[in-house]
């Protein structure tokens, strides 16, 4: 018997074609669709869809059954499920070159009286525009990942050079404020001096009038003894003799104060690039307490447990220097309504803990793990750049210290610092 055109049309059609009835057995199955399977099935008719598809048999009722209950079509698209069927691909995808990506459709066929009696199954082998898809996923990933990496070393760039610009500011006022040092010791040194031989002049002319007085007490008449007591009294000679000393006293512990401050100032603002050696702890949280002086603002207090033995860590003094400030500087301006500041140092072997710990606002559990990025800060605008706390990292790590920092919002902050001491070479 001849095969009709659609016979015809249909065994050569390049879609994978399967009709099955209400019992889900298989009526028709053209071609395409048996040669497309992976598994050897000579002939599918008369056998039950779900026992052939056992794997895909729970997917395949649900698509089934909806398009006999509602009578509509159903679909299945590859990207939401590559392979309905084992079927293999006469365009092989890289990575899966011996699965089908498909669409499958699911068509309802009805009879006269209108009554779905089977369901038609077209597969449509989709493969290339999948591979093309897939390629373009796999190109847009790679673009995506190398976008972000290019994100990630411009942030890096900006965070270079914000941090140079930075040092570069931070080395200018260093300049400056040691040269301003520089010319402020030299007029102090001639005070200072002068100071001395002003406190000297005073104690021997003062040694001279009351010599004088007690001779001319002894010596002189009445009239003479009562026109000096006048002159003693109307211009406080007694008054000035008792207090010159004193204040000589205290313009000599000012300039020397002035001088101390200069000094440190001059330290602080040295490019300290002399390399590893011994760095006097104390000295530095000396030095850098002066320098913050003016932080202070007599609100905070200041609290040390030093040990008496000077303790040296092996370090660069400038970046210790630098370390200090930053903190202490934080700890201060954590306390701007006043406060406690409390600077604990302890020696254990070859190790020093340094505590530093202050009762200001505290930082909010969210940002505690932040704290040390750069850029970082929870200050308001134009009051703080985010470098300081990243700067004192970077400073731990150089010199293989540990840090550890605890914080509660409205009790305050305390950094544990703990340094190498200080090992004198072997000669």
């Amino acid at each position: 018997m001849e095969k009709s055109e659609f016979e015809r049309v249909i065994e050569q059609l390049p879609i994978g074609a399967c009709i099955i009835n209400q019992d889900m057995t298989i009526t028709f199955a053209n071609p395409t669709f048996l040669g497309g399977l992976t598994i050897r099935q000579p002939d599918l008719v008369g056998q039950h869809l779900l026992s052939v598809f056992e794997e895909q048999a729970r997917f395949l009722k649900r698509k089934i059954d909806s398009v006999l209950i509602l009578k509509n079509p159903s679909f299945s698209y590859w990207q939401q499920r590559p392979h309905v069927f084992p079927m293999r691909s006469s365009r092989p995808i890289t990575g899966d070159e011996s699965q089908m990506y498909q669409n499958v459709q699911f068509m309802p066929l009805s009879n006269d009286n209108a009554e779905v009696t089977h369901v038609s199954i077209f597969v449509t082998d989709v493969t290339a525009e999948a591979s093309y898809f897939i390629q373009q996923s796999d190109l847009k990933n790679v673009l995506e990942e190398e976008h972000q990496q290019l994100k990630a070393l411009h942030q890096e760039l900006k965070v270079a050079q914000k941090q140079m610009l930075q040092s570069e500011k931070m080395a200018s006022i260093g300049q400056l404020a040691a040269g301003v040092a520089h010319e402020i010791n030299n007029p102090i040194g001639f005070v200072s001096s002068n100071l001395e031989t002003l406190k000297d002049y005073a104690l021997k002319l003062i040694k001279t009038t009351q010599t004088q007085k007690k001779i001319i007490v002894k010596q002189a008449e009445e009239r003479f003894i009562k026109l000096l007591e006048d002159v003693y009294e109307r211009h406080g000679v007694d008054f000035i003799v008792e207090d010159l000393p004193e204040l000589l006293d205290e313009s000599l512990n000012g300039a020397e104060r002035v001088k101390k401050i200069v000094n440190s100032l001059r330290d602080f603002a040295l490019n300290d690039e002399e390399g590893w050696a011994e760095v006097d702890l104390y000295a530095e949280i000396e030095s850098t307490l002066v320098v913050l002086k003016n932080e202070l603002n007599y609100k905070v207090q200041v609290e040390k447990d030093l040990p008496q033995e000077p303790v040296f860590i092996d370090g660069k003094a400038g970046k210790i220097r630098q370390l200090l400030f930053n903190v202490i500087l934080n700890s201060l301006q954590a306390m701007s309504s006043g406060g406690t500041l409390t600077i604990d140092c302890k020696k254990n072997g070859d190790k020093i803990t340094l505590l530093i710990k202050d009762t200001g606002a505290g930082i909010a559990e969210s940002d505690l793990e932040r704290i040390f990025d750069p850029f970082f800060t929870t200050k308001e605008i134009g009051q703080g750049t985010g470098l300081g706390l990243s700067e004192v990292y970077t400073i731990i790590e150089e010199h293989e210290a540990g840090i550890d920092v605890l914080s509660k919002e409205g009790e305050g902050t305390c950094f544990t610092f703990v340094f190498n001491t200080f090992k004198a070479p072997l000669n």
